[in-house]
């Protein structure tokens, strides 16, 4: 596993356009008493098509602040974001947002919450049901098709929400700790769903996290933040071969690759260091 330069981006490697670009941005926020505090300063990173990367650092660091920024939730106060070389200027149906807690409408059935997003820009289309119906399918919930949120699991609830945001054909999927609050089993469970889905139809991912094993597991390459303000402290590919799966957690790579995240997560922290 190797740092990477950080104008070393992996779209330039490739040579491709980037699917997301994040350059030299920065954001500031203003609370009470008009206390400022500094969210992120100075980031930089760039996404090839299709590749999936973790964001990775302590709490308070910025991951969630940089995520909004490409969901086009809040703005930077400088630099620049770019999905699909097109500055973002708002929120758009290009990117799919998947948070902690699934967002579905509680009075819609799992059908209903899939086909919202179509329906609301008037493009529920038989080509559009047909593609619903199947990823119900890939998702394995064809059986609960006219189930309401509250009837289902809090995992069924999840690969809901993954319908509901693949059925609009995102260019880029932005995940802010979508595991975060499950108990482990169902988190394993999802994780494996995760890696399935993605091998069986590549989007760009950018996933938020706080755990090193659940990075290592699924990304391409980890960006790891220093402490507030988040700068981009470190990005690291992960040298682990595809498909991938959970089993591959026990091997001895893969321990080896976890170990080297931890190392430059934590280098600098602690006592007598700094974030």
């Amino acid at each position: 596993m190797t740092a990477q330069a950080l104008t070393g981006t992996a779209a330039e490697q490739a040579g491709e356009a980037a699917a997301v670009r994040i350059e030299n941005v920065s954001k500031t926020f203003t609370g009470r008493r008009k206390a400022r505090r500094a969210a992120l300063e100075g980031v930089h990173l760039d996404l090839a098509p299709g590749e999936f990367l973790c964001l990775l650092g302590p709490s308070g660091c910025g991951k969630s602040t940089l995520l909004n920024l490409l969901a086009g939730f809040e703005f930077p106060d400088s630099g620049q974001v770019s999905v699909g070389g097109r500055p973002v200027t708002g929120p758009g149906p290009d990117r799919g947002v998947l948070f902690q807690t699934p967002r579905l409408f509680p009075w819609l059935t799992t059908w209903q919450n899939v086909l919202y997003g179509p329906r609301a820009r008037g493009a529920l289309t038989p080509s559009v049901r047909e593609e619903a119906a199947a990823l119900l399918e890939t998702v394995g919930l064809s059986d609960a098709r006219d189930a309401y949120p509250h009837e289902l699991s809090g995992g069924m609830r999840h690969r809901a929400a993954f319908a509901r945001v693949l059925v609009n054909r995102p260019g880029v999927l932005l995940m802010d700790e979508p595991f975060g609050a499950l108990d482990a089993i169902t988190r394993a469970n999802l994780q494996r769903f995760l890696l399935e889905l993605w091998q069986s139809r590549p989007t760009t991912i950018v996933f938020v996290t706080h755990d090193v094993e659940e990075a290592t597991l699924l990304g391409d390459r980890v960006a790891v933040l220093s402490g507030a303000p988040g700068r981009t402290k470190a990005i690291l590919d992960v040298d682990l071969a595809r498909p991938r799966s959970y089993d591959d957690t026990e091997t001895l790579e893969f321990v080896t690759a976890k170990r080297r995240i931890r190392e430059v997560l934590e280098a600098g922290t602690g006592p007598g260091g700094g974030a």
